[in-house]
């Protein structure tokens, strides 16, 4: 028996949801805030359309969403500990009369 391709090859995945999670990937890298921001933003627009129109690519825009979120966070986690330690260091050679 000879394998023949699917005459209807299913859903198509949303190219909201593609660009979604490519953002997401560049906001954890290269753009930090900015990528982040357009992958939750893309992500919550891809999931409204997946949802009208039946198209894959659900798992991608959650994925994008989740990723934006938790670099966010970590972005404001780490800028808040970092202006901690840089008003320890300031604290420490202020007394020092320097």
């Amino acid at each position: 028996m000879q394998w023949t391709a699917p005459t209807h090859p299913g859903p198509r995945t949303d190219l909201l949801a593609l660009l979604a999670i490519g953002a997401a990937a560049l906001g954890t890298t290269v753009f930090v805030g900015l990528g982040s921001l357009a992958a939750i933003v893309l992500g919550f627009i891809a999931l409204g359309r997946i949802k009208r129109t039946g198209d894959d690519g659900r798992l991608l825009a959650i994925w994008a969403i989740v990723l934006g979120i938790v670099t966010i966070v970590a972005l404001v986690a780490s800028t808040i500990i970092g202006i901690g330690a840089f008003m320890t260091i300031v604290e420490r050679f202020g007394s020092l009369g320097v």
